[in-house]
């Protein structure tokens, strides 16, 4: 025997929870089923931002996300910007703080305080949870839909689709809500990794492994600057990453030539490294040709410059040449790594690709072609860039399809 809900929320992750909190209190009269398929609600939630929550960015806007839902984000955010979610979270408890890049954390520095605030207040109202029921298929017949998990069988006047994507599976992140809408007649772009290191070609990479510099990351295809993004950058065995690597992952497309260039010192010309190489060659002239960058670089980032530029380690300083000095000075701000590709889905944040952006309607998530049916956060088409925008993203527009039950 089925279990009927007014309402019927798929998937108990940051966008679920948000929604059927806003809801549920606001309408009391209507009861709420959140459907999740992992053993507890919110897995994923707990372990964004290193386990401290990053939920939102009060600088968000348009130019922080991409994807066919990405010309409707303007609107989304209007209608909903970080500090009304900011003070949706204050009014369920949750008191929050801002760090200089406008990267907000809960004040308690947990993420567990994010899921529990949204946790107690979904309990204190007409939700019932339904854990570890994986959702099979979804249908509407007669006005009415019907969900069938492997464990038992739903009916609602409404369903929400909160499903996330395929990033972070062991968090509980797959295909599913994207194959069970497109059974229901969705458009699903191709689904792929984005906020990912990006796995490159070099043989210093295990020499390299561990460090991490600031510096600005360009992505080059075909010699021309795609983008480029300012940060940390950070050497695995195999990869580049870092936030600022993770944003320009997202403009990677398989089967194209890119190259990942790093500048070790940006806010420095040519002519003015030349000078300081220079001065450093009289300084340590006596010592060994990888103490040039003394001062300057970790000594395994020294020392790759140096192979790189074909310079023998057993020079002095004193003999490197002024060529071999512009050779140096050149190759700070031009250190190239050909991409081979991105990390799988165990080592992205978010999925590129999901339902396409003009089949909802933007200002209540309802989808275009199923009356009665939402679909907010990940498993729409938009990816944002690292610090919050996701989250914000995905609280954002379960805020706005949680309007759509009032009217």
């Amino acid at each position: 025997m089925s279990k009927h809900f007014d309402v019927a929320v798929i998937g108990g992750g940051a966008g679920g929870l948000f929604y059927t909190t806003i809801g549920a209190q606001a309408r009391k009269d209507l009861s709420f089923a959140v459907i999740e398929k992992n053993q507890r609600v919110g897995k994923k939630l707990l372990a964004t931002g290193n386990g401290r929550c990053n939920l939102t960015n009060i600088y968000a806007n348009k130019e922080n996300y991409h994807s066919s839902f990405a010309p409707f984000v303007e609107d989304v955010l209007k209608l909903c910007p970080s500090q009304k979610v900011l003070d949706v979270f204050k009014d369920f408890g949750l008191l929050t703080r801002a760090d200089d890049f406008g990267r907000v954390y809960p004040k308690s520095n947990q993420a567990s305080s994010v899921l529990d605030v949204l946790r107690f207040n979904c309990e204190k109202e007409n939700v019932s949870f339904f854990c570890e029921n994986k959702v099979i298929s979804v249908a509407k017949n007669k006005g009415k839909f019907t969900i069938t998990t492997d464990k038992e069988i739903f009916t609602s006047d409404k369903v929400v689709f909160a499903t996330g994507g395929a990033a972070a599976p062991k968090a509980g992140g797959d295909r599913s809500g994207c194959d069970i809408l497109r059974s229901l007649g969705h458009s699903i772009t191709k689904l792929s990794p984005a906020l990912c290191p990006v796995q490159v070609k070099s043989q210093y990479l295990k020499t390299l492994k561990g460090i991490r510099i600031q510096g600005e990351v360009s992505l080059l295809l075909n010699s021309k600057e795609v983008a480029a993004e300012y940060g940390e950058i950070q050497f695995t065995e195999n990869a580049i990453s870092g936030i600022c690597v993770f944003n320009l992952s997202q403009y990677i497309e398989k089967g194209k030539d890119y190259t990942l260039r790093l500048k070790l010192m940006n806010e420095y010309s040519f002519g003015e490294i030349s000078e300081i190489l220079s001065n450093n060659r009289k300084v340590f002239a006596n010592l060994d040709a990888e103490n040039l960058f003394a001062g300057i670089f970790h000594k395994r980032i020294a020392q790759v410059l140096l192979k790189t530029a074909k310079i023998s380690f057993d020079k002095k300083v004193s003999d490197i040449t002024d060529k071999e000095l512009k050779s140096l000075a050149g190759l700070i701000n031009a250190f190239d790594f050909e991409v081979l590709g991105l990390g799988d889905f165990n080592t992205a944040q978010v999925t590129k690709g999901g339902v396409k952006g003009d089949e909802v309607i933007p200002d209540t998530l309802e989808s275009k072609k199923i009356k009665g049916l939402y679909i907010i956060g990940e498993t729409l088409d938009c990816n944002g860039d690292c610090g919050g925008y996701n989250l914000q993203f995905a609280f954002a527009t379960a805020y706005l399809a949680a309007q759509n039950l009032y009217d």
